[in-house]
């Protein structure tokens, strides 16, 4: 979803690799189409369109912001180029000589991840809903445009641990997971690369664990010949956690997949990106990577810069408003999905919305942002509205649907 960086968004399906969107710069917005070229090999439009606004657009909106940071801290040099040399270091820390001493760091990871800050990983545990769900919380980031990524964990009657979209596993993260008990499934609950970027790595530290994953997994990372496939395959787990799978292909559009878990016992509905609530204040996670890459606090100004580029949608010099709009519904369809992915395929994703509202959940886990929020179905049916042609709990202005506009053309689809 999703929705910000370097985080995964589907190929008109969801978040692979997203770059935030066009950030102001006096009021025009710099829309650089050739970058997406450079990442056409990828063969993910979507996250192709997102690269090809971010990495100009970036630099005035973050020094605006930037020139915010705590007192004595350099300015020399601007974000853009902090982020670049961040990965250049990061794999160099991984190649470099001196191997036990980065290793003695919990935080690090050589392998099992592909965004920044890498290759070193805060985690936070946190337990969501009592003795059964915890998050687990890292930062992704790409310059000034930073959220979190959450891994969700179950634990089922048996005692096991359902694992869905596996973080950076570093020795931090490895340590607090195994303090709840054993592993027994691993998840893909989506196409985006964010959310499985990690699986293999995981796979060879818990070989023992059986690998679930949506249909439509490709290419530039894959899941192993032996996973079981949801909503084909039949799952030890599935009365405990029923799932319902949302996925589209040629001719229907682009190839994306989500599925959603409804933990009957407690009422909660586990999803990926499909529905977002934005917290008032940034996810402490965030403070591992500061504003662009310096570990520190996060002010709400820049706090809520980065909500809404997280969530595609363009900056126009009143963040304090439209992240009010953004974090007021009880929950928020992804932009990036609503925009440019459910309005190529409105009658198939009205046809999932209507089935999983039909679950009796009362609050929803995210792969992203707040977790664990209050929402209703009927509160989510509203949320995903423009598929009924209802009234819907967030509507953007025109000015507000340039960055995804300039994606739209890019990837095809009905205009808007």
């Amino acid at each position: 979803m999703v929705s910000m960086a370097l985080s995964a968004t589907p190929c008109c399906g969801h978040q692979q690799f997203r770059l935030s969107p066009a950030i102001r710069n006096g009021g025009r917005h710099e829309h650089h189409e050739h970058v997406v070229k450079q990442w056409m090999c990828w063969k993910q439009k979507i996250r192709c369109a997102a690269a090809a606004v971010l990495c100009g657009a970036l630099r005035a909106r973050s020094r605006s912001l930037g020139g915010r940071r705590a007192q004595g801290e350099s300015e020399m040099e601007d974000p853009s180029r902090r982020a670049v040399l961040s990965l250049v270091a990061g794999g160099l820390a991984v190649g470099g000589v001196n191997a036990a001493l980065k290793a003695s760091d919990e935080r690090y990871a050589a392998f099992g991840t592909i965004l920044a800050p890498a290759p070193y990983k805060e985690t936070i545990r946190t337990e969501l809903v009592p003795g059964r769900i915890w998050g687990f919380e890292q930062c992704i980031a790409l310059a000034s445009v930073s959220t979190n990524i959450r891994m969700t964990v179950v634990k089922l009657q048996d005692g096991s641990l359902w694992v869905s979209a596996p973080i950076s596993p570093t020795r931090q993260c490895l340590r607090l997971l195994d303090e709840l008990g054993k592993v027994s499934h691993l998840v893909v609950p989506s196409t985006a690369l964010e959310h499985k970027a990690s699986l293999s790595e995981f796979l060879r530290i818990y070989p023992t664990a059986t690998v679930w994953a949506t249909p439509g997994q490709s290419l530039p990372i894959t899941v192993p010949d032996t996973a079981r496939i949801l909503g084909r395959d039949t799952a030890p787990w599935e009365n405990e956690l029923p799932c319902k799978v949302f996925f589209v292909e040629p001719p229907v559009t682009d190839t994306f997949a989500e599925a959603v878990f409804f933990h009957s016992e407690t009422h909660t509905l586990l999803v990926t990106d499909c529905a977002l609530k934005l917290p008032s204040k940034p996810p402490k996670i965030l403070e591992s990577y500061g504003y662009d890459g310096t570990p520190g606090p996060i002010s709400l100004e820049q706090w809520r810069y980065k909500a809404i580029a997280f969530d595609f949608v363009t900056g126009r010099n009143q963040d304090e408003k439209d992240f009010a709009a953004l974090s007021k519904p009880p929950a928020l369809v992804n932009p990036l999905l609503r925009f440019i992915v459910y309005r190529r395929c409105p009658e198939q994703a009205a046809v999932w919305v209507r089935d999983v509202a039909k679950w009796p959940f009362q609050k929803i886990i995210p792969a992203h942002l707040q977790a664990p929020f209050d929402c209703t179905p009927s509160q989510f049916l509203e949320a995903f509205g423009f598929l009924f042609n209802k009234k819907t709990s967030w509507e953007p202005e025109d000015e507000q649907l340039a960055f995804l506009r300039a994606v739209r053309d890019i990837v095809g689809g009905p205009t808007f």
